[in-house]
């Protein structure tokens, strides 16, 4: 998700066409495949999951230090701070609005593609975290966290709504595009995220209810460093995606979302959604004005996800069968939707690449004219970001890599999970059939989606 605030370069050319980059991609995950199944077709049972991990004993002090804490949690309520003075204050034109950066650029993209990278970063920067502290201290509120957790039964399904209220709110150009509405929603829910955690506490409420938690949570499960019990270890890059979990289909559809908003924010600029806009039903919905076309937008999300969830269901009933043994249906299905959070990740990092690298630059620009009253400050005056990493032709093959690799690592994972729920080598080697085809469609879709706004042919 995000919003493209700048346009800049020219479409890249493709020197092939496009079909060539997909099935070549679906070769490249292919080829893994039979790989897996020569070098990993042993590993069943619980040693398919079991992964090395080496304490990194000279990063022992980073989550001990209370010092690192405070700037971090600092950093995080300035930042939240700043996108809601400037988005309810600031410039109403997006591209010159500090909030909308800060949220598109630095915390949505930015920090999920850190959290991939290193870990648990949000767990140190989360704002609501530090906010309700202070509350709790001017309340002079000194109970203890509760042992029993009050919001246990409802799952995720909280935070399920609340990324599918998010998504909407972001394609349906809502809270995207529109500095005050993001300032005001950025406002409403830091208070009701706040009051939350002050009525359950904060655990259950961050654990059940706030989304970004949860998102940055399962995009942490995939980051080569894990921190636990105060020590932070090396591990294989997605491995924290076999660790156990708690089963449920709230945390499937929770993966299945991360993935189908992630692909309808892009899928809105192709022609497709053009198409869609130019039908029968696109026209007699458009005729509402504004609202109508944010209804339309999130009928479009909710098909997507829909479809996205098919075929996962699809995929997983072959699998079962395949597998040939008896597992727990939602237990499994949830193990084998967390090997689709790679994919998720580097689409988020593929779809943003250039925005990361180039309009990232504007920050401080931005920063030194946050509520856009003309100052001048230099040598920020007439800034222009530097596009020296993104020219076109870097950013698509970025893409390309990006995308192969993640489907790779997917299939891989799955592939560990296999030999881990059904044990029988015979049967993780045909549970792993309708797994591969899946990689494979999901691999050219995404190589097609993200082609379109940088593509053309002659």
């Amino acid at each position: 998700m995000g919003v493209v605030l700048y346009d800049f370069g020219p479409r890249y050319a493709l020197p092939l066409p496009l079909v060539a980059f997909q099935w070549a991609g679906a070769a490249v995950v292919g080829i893994s495949f039979i790989m897996m199944t020569v070098f990993a077709g042993h590993r069943t049972g619980r040693a398919a999951i079991d992964h090395p991990r080496r304490e990194l004993t000279w990063l022992a002090w980073v989550p001990r230090s209370s010092v690192l804490r405070r700037v971090g949690a600092t950093v995080g309520v300035v930042g939240l701070g700043l996108v809601v003075v400037t988005g309810l204050l600031g410039p109403g034109r997006p591209e010159r609005n500090l909030a909308e950066f800060l949220t598109w650029i630095y915390f949505w993209a930015g920090l999920g593609v850190v959290t991939g990278l290193l870990g648990p970063v949000w767990e140190w920067l989360n704002p609501f975290l530090a906010l309700d502290g202070l509350v709790r201290r001017l309340r002079r509120d000194a109970t203890p966290e509760r042992a029993e957790d009050p919001l246990a039964r409802f799952g995720v399904w909280p935070a399920v709504g609340l990324l599918f209220l998010f998504g909407c709110l972001d394609v349906g150009q809502v809270i995207g595009h529109r500095p005050l509405a993001l300032g005001l929603f950025t406002l409403l829910y830091t208070v009701f995220t706040v009051a939350g955690m002050q009525r359950y506490g904060s655990a259950s409420w961050l654990t059940h209810v706030e989304f970004f938690t949860v998102f940055f949570g399962l995009l942490a499960r995939f980051a080569p460093l894990e921190v636990t019990d105060g020590r932070v270890y090396l591990r294989p890059l997605g491995a924290g995606l076999l660790d156990r979990a708690r089963g449920g289909w709230d945390r499937v559809l929770f993966v299945i979302l991360m993935l189908s908003t992630l692909a309808f924010d892009a899928l809105v600029l192709t022609p497709v959604w053009s198409q869609v806009v130019a039908s029968p039903v696109g026209r007699l919905v458009l005729r509402l004005g504004p609202p109508g076309d944010v209804g339309l937008r999130a009928l479009g999300l909710v098909a997507l996800t829909l479809l996205f969830l098919a075929a996962f269901m699809v995929c997983m009933e072959l699998v079962l069968y395949f597998g040939g043994v008896g597992v727990d249906g939602p237990a499994t299905a949830t193990a084998f939707a967390f090997t689709l959070v790679p994919i998720a990740y580097v689409y988020d990092f593929a779809h943003n690449y250039a925005n990361l690298v180039v309009q990232s630059q504007l920050l401080l620009p931005l920063l030194t004219d946050p509520l856009g009253l003309g100052w001048q400050v230099p040598p920020f005056s007439g800034f222009h970001p530097s596009t020296f990493l993104a020219p076109a032709i870097v950013v698509w093959y970025v893409e390309v890599v990006l995308i192969v690799g993640g489907h790779v690592v997917a299939m891989w994972l799955a592939h560990l999970r296999a030999g881990e729920r059904f044990e029988v080598a015979q049967s993780v080697l045909l549970s792993q059939y309708p797994i591969l085809v899946l990689m494979v469609l999901y691999t050219m879709t995404s190589l097609w989606i993200l082609a379109q706004p940088i593509a053309r042919y002659p």
